[in-house]
């Protein structure tokens, strides 16, 4: 669908350019009969063109471009749609000089003795621009990935130029600049080879006698989704003990193929049966 898209924005823009030019010298005399804007119409008429020949290789690269990511959005034609927009503000800049009838030469001139304040005042800007096109181009995650960024974790919805736009477990929907994500510890658990849940929780150390009952109790409230989980998978590991407290950490590998909306539900339903479990053990100590 995207390619047969960009198949028909191609032609309807060979159109344009077509037509420009065959009409060009028409327009611009037609143009040049109003005094207060003949002086810049061959300037606007350059800039127009230059935006539709951007607009062209745009196009034939998304055209031709064979993704690597089989039914996912490709963080390439993102990046390159972002080079467009960028490319895009500079031709707004320069169309804006040609109205205001301002030489390119001038205006670099001022921007230079301006250079200091503009980097310091846009350095955040800038600094985020840089991150988030290396991490597009050198597909450090995906779009669609499911990762952790620092203390956050869930699913990439987008990457823009200023941020990633992550889905967490709540279908909260947290923009991270790009400048922090590219100073964090980034974890993939899209790209890992086996899909791992892990569940961390603690329990008062009078309410645990047994691990391993602990476990299978774990395990019985899990048998609508055995099919669904590798036999044999399950792991529950106590990583800390304390005078009040036991740290524990519960393990599954959920089976290849298995949809995400099923794995979110599987570790909620866990979720709750372990406060439950935790609850009641914890009632049964005090008593």
């Amino acid at each position: 669908m995207i390619k047969r898209n960009s198949g028909i924005h191609l032609f309807v823009v060979l159109i344009l350019i077509i037509l420009a030019f065959t009409y060009k010298n028409g327009i611009l005399d037609f143009v040049k009969q109003f005094p207060y804007v003949a002086y810049m119409a061959e300037s606007v008429f350059r800039v127009v063109i230059t935006v539709l020949i951007t607009d062209i290789i745009h196009q034939v690269v998304v055209l031709f471009y064979r993704s690597e990511l089989v039914g996912k959005r490709d963080n390439f034609l993102y990046g390159i749609g972002h080079i467009k927009q960028v490319l895009f503000a500079l031709y707004a800049g320069l169309l804006l000089l040609a109205i205001l009838n301002i030489s390119l030469e001038k205006a670099l001139t001022t921007l230079s003795l301006l250079a200091a304040a503009i980097v310091l005042i846009a350095k955040d800007y800038i600094s985020n621009f840089i991150n988030g096109m290396y991490m597009t181009f050198a597909r450090v995650v995906n779009i669609g990935d499911e990762v952790s960024i620092g203390v956050h974790k869930g699913k990439i919805q987008d990457i823009t130029l200023s941020s990633v736009h992550l889905i967490n477990e709540d279908d909260d929907l947290i923009y991270i600049p790009n400048s922090v994500v590219f100073s964090s510890d980034i974890v993939n658990y899209t790209r890992r080879e086996i899909k791992k849940t892990s569940l961390d929780f603690e329990i008062d150390i009078l309410a645990i006698h047994d691990v391993v009952e602990l476990e299978s109790e774990i395990i019985e409230g899990m048998k609508e989704f055995q099919s669904n989980i590798q036999p044999g998978s399950y792991n529950l590991k106590v990583f800390l003990v304390t005078s009040e407290l036991v740290k524990i950490k519960f393990q599954y590998l959920v089976n290849e193929g298995t949809d995400k909306e099923l794995e979110r539900i599987m570790k909620r339903r866990t979720i709750r049966h372990i406060v439950k479990l935790v609850n009641e053990r914890t009632e049964k100590a005090m008593s």
